[in-house]
């Protein structure tokens, strides 16, 4: 790979502008691999349940507008339809089963988990009665931060092996 294929990519990655056009010595260091189109990275996000709104990778989205995420409290199982379009739509949705019936929030968890299956998108459940439905394209990373004993209060007694 040539330099000019390199730096384009490397530039593209970081999301730059349009392509510029670079001096080259005339060594021959270009190939036919540089003239073809660079792939862009994938359009997967990473959504941290934490407050930072940066993922695990670290990698944060340069779009132009914010993501959206709907929250919806069904109430009835038509409500379902509602939550459906929004993942159709690649828009990710958490819903909250607080206050809705036993017998409607299974019907809408059966439904709404067949949608999400059927447009290769991913459920979890963060809470008791709450649940995050997301399209293909985000990632849900909801590992538990480590808890270490260092940053408690009081230290951890001494084990010694009995032998």
């Amino acid at each position: 790979m040539g330099l000019k294929g390199l730096l384009t990519r490397t530039v593209n990655f970081l999301g730059g502008g349009e392509e510029e056009e670079f001096e080259t010595d005339g060594y021959g260091y270009e190939t036919e691999a540089d003239d073809k189109e660079v792939q862009k990275p994938s359009q997967t996000r990473n959504v941290s349940l934490g407050a930072t709104g940066i993922g695990r990778s670290g990698y944060v989205s340069r779009r132009e507008e914010p993501l959206k995420m709907v929250v919806v409290e069904p109430e009835v199982f038509e409500d379902s339809k509602v939550i459906v379009d929004h993942l159709r739509a690649r828009t990710p949705v958490i819903i909250n089963f607080e206050a809705t019936e036993q017998k409607i929030k299974e019907r809408v968890n059966d439904y709404v988990s067949g949608a999400t299956y059927a447009v290769d998108g991913r459920i979890r459940s963060v809470g008791k009665n709450i649940l995050v439905c997301v399209p293909e394209n985000i990632e849900i990373d909801n590992s538990k931060p480590d808890f270490k004993v260092s940053k408690l209060n009081w230290s951890a007694p001494d084990v010694q092996d009995p032998q």
